[in-house]
């Protein structure tokens, strides 16, 4: 029941969103804040339960089946272990974030709301669901609010940005559906459930047709370069929520199908693909860094820095060793958190001067001191610092490239080097440069502030005691890479 309220509480309490917002008084933004609190009960609930008895496996801590229409294969299948749980704690955080940080939103609040109530509901069914039918039915469902928000909430030429986002990932997304549905067809029985297909023996030739098509939808969400068209504009055009959720959820989401469906349906297409990931992504942690250098609009900039990391996440899912798959779930979470936080500084920034041109801000340690702090913390975690999370994630994932291929492993390290000379360049602009005409005269207030120390929080506690973080998904990783052991 606890793991089903993750997913029906911000499905449902969106559509009440709509009606809460008629009574006034920020109704819809306490009652979408008391939601995600609900939900973060929920995920507690299931997480401290106990393992289920009827689980497929000891990394389980937490399964709902309900068996609806078993003549046609239909059933609600949940599933949840410790990449998954840390990955719905991360959207229930970030939505309450989004939430508090959009306070100041009066344009149709109550379909505001909802849309950030519905991308956490869609987001967690694709963290949770074990049927793939519904798993891709949550893979589309997360355009819906996101598209919205960008369309009606975004800057500039937001329409046309909403719709490019759409296309380029709901077409990427009918390879998944082919691939689900030619599984069901060739299954013994009509089923859509993960753990029928893993057992069920599939040609090899037939495993490398079908992981392209689940990989086209996952490497255009992660996004790896050259399916990446879409991110750089919708990040430039979305409110700050909007970034946030894009930055922290829905690139996460590619990330984690990409760890949960290769090595447990598709080993034998696992064993071909996999130097294509590494290559793939060893080219995207450069693109990404060097256009990153080029840009001069802050949103832009950390848009390509997420593809540069994002890549380090693919190389790491990609190598098929432990070290590289454990330091790419890290890095899952750890760019959730710093990605987030600078969309969100930068989104404070923009309302306060009216523009994301680094050229016209300077030295906000003079005239912001709490800016200042915020961002030198969270460009120091996208630098992947020592004491951060980020550099717990890169450097497990680089390590373990060294054990595959030296060389995409040093491809790997000289894009951490380029991303040093932009950052630093960038940081001492900044922060300790001379206040530019776009001067902010006022610093971070505590509702900013808040989420921001949230944020920070979850970056330097992971990264100064990993072992809390790495207990987690151990357990996850073993059971992902155990399928891909050759004997």
């Amino acid at each position: 029941m606890a793991l089903t309220a993750l997913i029906v509480l911000p499905l449902f309490g969106g559509i009440a969103a709509l009606l809460v917002a008629r009574l006034g008084r920020n109704a819809e933004r306490w009652f979408s804040i008391a939601v995600l609190a609900v939900a973060l009960i929920a995920l507690i609930v299931a997480w401290t339960g106990g393992p289920p008895p009827d689980a497929p496996g000891a990394q389980w801590l937490a399964l709902v089946r309900y068996q609806y229409a078993p003549a046609l294969g239909l059933q609600f299948l949940l599933a949840m272990d410790g990449l998954s749980g840390a990955l719905v704690a991360v959207s229930i955080v970030l939505g309450i974030i989004s939430v508090v940080i959009s306070w100041n939103i009066r344009k149709q609040s109550g379909l505001f709301h909802a849309c950030i109530l519905w991308t956490v509901a869609a987001s967690n069914g694709v963290f949770l669901a074990m049927d793939l039918l519904f798993f891709a039915f949550f893979w589309e469902l997360m355009l819906v609010p996101s598209f919205l928000l960008i369309s009606i909430w975004g800057h500039g030429d937001r329409e046309a940005v909403a719709l490019k986002f759409l296309v380029f990932n709901a077409v990427a997304g009918l390879g998944l559906l082919a691939a689900v549905f030619y599984m069901a067809a060739t299954a013994p029985e009509i089923t859509f459930d993960a753990f029928v297909f893993a057992e069920m023996g599939i040609p090899p030739l037939a495993q490398v047709w079908l992981l392209l098509g689940f990989s086209m939808a996952f490497l255009t969400k992660l996004p790896a370069p050259p399916f990446h068209a879409w991110l750089p504009d919708a990040h430039t055009m979305a409110p700050t929520a909007g970034s946030i959720l894009l930055a922290g959820l829905l690139l996460k989401t590619g990330a984690y199908g990409l760890f949960r469906f290769p090595g447990m349906l598709f080993p034998d297409g696992f064993h071909v693909l996999a130097p294509y990931g590494l290559a793939l992504g060893a080219f995207g942690t450069i693109y990404g860094a060097v256009l990153a250098c080029g840009q001069t609009d802050a949103k832009r900039l950390v848009a390509y820095t997420s593809i540069a990391h994002m890549s380090i996440v693919l190389m790491g899912l990609s190598g098929g060793v432990h070290f590289a798959m454990m330091g790419a779930g890290v890095e899952m979470i750890a760019h959730a958190f710093s990605a987030s936080a600078l969309f969100l500084l930068i989104g404070a920034l923009y309302d306060r001067v009216g523009t994301r041109d680094l050229r016209q801000l300077g030295g906000l340690q003079q005239t912001a001191p709490r800016f200042a702090a915020a961002f030198a913390v969270f460009f120091s975690a996208a630098l992947a610092m020592p004491g951060t999370a980020n550099f717990l994630g890169e450097a497990l994932v680089i390590t373990g490239m060294f054990q595959v291929n030296w060389f995409l492993a040093a491809i790997a390290l000289v894009s951490l080097v380029v991303s040093v000379v932009y950052a630093t360049g960038l940081l001492k602009r900044i922060i300790f440069g001379v206040p530019s005409k776009a001067c902010v005269t006022q610093d971070l207030t505590w509702s900013e502030l808040a989420p921001v120390i949230v944020l920070a929080t979850g970056t330097l506690l992971f990264g100064m005691l990993p072992q809390l973080l790495l207990v987690v998904l151990e357990p996850a990783v073993d059971a992902a890479l155990a399928p891909l052991v050759r004997p």
